[in-house]
């Protein structure tokens, strides 16, 4: 019996030498068996490329402010300029409110609401001791506009306030693309509210009434530009086609008093101050001696687009 056991240990010695010289004969690990290796050369650093979709400084894109407006869109007729730089001065003189109206191509990346808090603060719009600036900013190729509102006005021209002068006078006019009309409706209303004399209730409700008279305004006139365009035509068309007088030449003199009215309709329901044209190439005296007073501003206003 020891000797058998002696015979399975020499055996179990033997295979255990064999397998020790077989594995002592393979080559070492390589980097491609998986197995990194040390690198005497220190590791490069590979810093992301710069990305051109970031916003472009906000401080760059802000124009010079020449006059109580600044049209750098090219928005406004020389006529509309000279309207609102003469309203604005009135307005100043009364109530020593600064308003400016400020048009930008693009608000280059920047959200309007950011971009006409630092445009106002960076003019410093308004008396510094009073902060009773406005600031009417719209930007063209972002279809956008904004009043922003500086501290002393925000409970006069408060956010609500704002927001139905964009609605109710701006944006109608900027959705037909009459810029000049828009603005000038937008800044009256501003001077309207800045300039009464009621407490801020009743001019927050005037306001409101004049809004949604406006809708209200707009509502008839869709109806009643379907009845003429649509229902009159119809009914006469039926009325003919029941009588069978479909003659050439009488729905032709329809068709072209029809085109008549239309274009005559569509002229007068433009607005009143459209008489603000190209027609004017002077500018205003009193755009060179302006500045801002040191206003500053916290974010009140309101913002639309068309």
């Amino acid at each position: 019996m020891s000797h058998g056991r002696r015979v399975l240990q020499g055996a179990l010695l033997w295979l255990w030498l064999v397998s020790g010289a077989v594995l002592a004969q393979q080559p070492g690990p390589t980097p491609t068996d998986g197995v990194p290796l040390r690198s005497s050369q220190p590791a490069v650093q590979v810093e992301p490329a710069p990305t051109t979709a970031t916003a472009a400084p906000i401080e760059r894109l802000f124009p010079k402010l020449t006059g109580r407006v600044v049209d750098t869109a090219q928005l406004l007729t020389p006529s509309a300029q000279v309207y609102l730089a003469q309203m604005l001065e009135r307005l100043e003189q009364t109530t020593t409110d600064q308003v400016v109206v400020a048009t930008v191509p693009s608000l280059g990346g920047h959200s309007i609401e950011e971009f006409g808090l630092q445009l106002g603060r960076h003019w410093g719009i308004g008396q510094k001791d009073k902060n009773n600036g406005v600031l009417l900013l719209v930007a063209k190729d972002d279809r956008k506009v904004r009043i922003e509102v500086g501290y002393g006005l925000e409970g006069r021209l408060n956010d609500i306030v704002a927001h139905f002068i964009i609605d109710g006078s701006i944006i109608p006019y900027f959705k037909d693309d009459l810029y000049s009309s828009g603005i000038i409706a937008g800044a009256t209303s501003i001077v309207n509210v800045l300039s009464s004399t009621d407490p801020p209730r009743l001019v927050y409700r005037s306001v409101e009434k004049s809004w949604y008279q406006d809708i209200e305004w707009m509502w008839w006139f869709e109806r009643l530009f379907y009845l003429v365009f649509v229902g009159v035509p119809l009914f006469g068309f039926l009325t003919q086609w029941r009588s069978g007088n479909d003659s050439p030449v009488v729905a032709s003199d329809d068709s072209a008093r029809r085109e008549t009215r239309a274009e005559r309709d569509a002229g007068s329901s433009s607005s009143s101050f459209d008489w603000f044209d190209s027609s004017s190439s002077s500018s205003s005296s009193s755009s060179d001696s302006f500045s801002g007073g040191g206003g500053s501003f916290g974010g009140g206003g309101a913002s639309g687009s068309w």
